[in-house]
């Protein structure tokens, strides 16, 4: 990943439902190239190859909460920082209504999970769950939840792992 752009976005959302916003800007990403996500918040190609990588870090500083949003893909994708960066910001407005409007009571993904879905790419195949460089598990993806933790079917005795971003990180088998 070497091009990219950064927006600075104050989703008036209260402050738990910030760790929202990159799953907001990868499916706001993901449907303005027609492309995938996949879990946490990677746009990538139909076929799973990566296109946009969106980090965020969220901070308070005079005016409130913000998050910080890199996006980030290769030279020779030629992608137009400006069409994506209204986009990102589209989706998180759009979001950031529905948030106020009492539809994220349930987690701050409540809202666009069912899109989240729709463009989500991966579930049911198989997964190793990963700390660090150590594989802590290996199953099959099997949701993903309304705070973005993923749940991975583990294989052999049927148990489910849950898995957040900070925690763990999945790579397709």
């Amino acid at each position: 990943m070497g091009v990219g752009t950064s927006l600075t976005l104050r989703p008036p959302v209260p402050m738990g439902h910030v760790t929202g916003v990159p799953y907001v800007v990868a499916l706001a990403v993901a449907r303005e190239l027609g492309a995938r996500a996949r879990w946490p918040h990677e746009v990538v190609t139909p076929a799973g190859e990566p296109l946009v990588a969106v980090d965020a870090r969220a901070g308070y500083d005079e005016d409130g909460v913000f998050v910080r949003c890199d996006l980030t893909w290769d030279d020779e994708r030629a992608l137009a920082a400006p069409a994506l960066e209204r986009a990102a910001c589209e989706g998180v407005d759009a979001w950031a209504a529905d948030v106020a409007a009492g539809r994220a009571a349930a987690g701050p993904l409540a809202p666009v999970l069912s899109d989240y879905f729709d463009v989500l790419l991966g579930m049911g195949e198989r997964v190793e769950v990963l700390r660090g460089a150590r594989v802590i598990g290996r199953g099959t993806l099997a949701g993903v939840d309304v705070w973005g933790r993923a749940t991975v079917r583990l294989e052999g005795d049927a148990q489910e792992l849950e898995v957040a971003p900070e925690q763990a990180r999945l790579r397709w088998a």
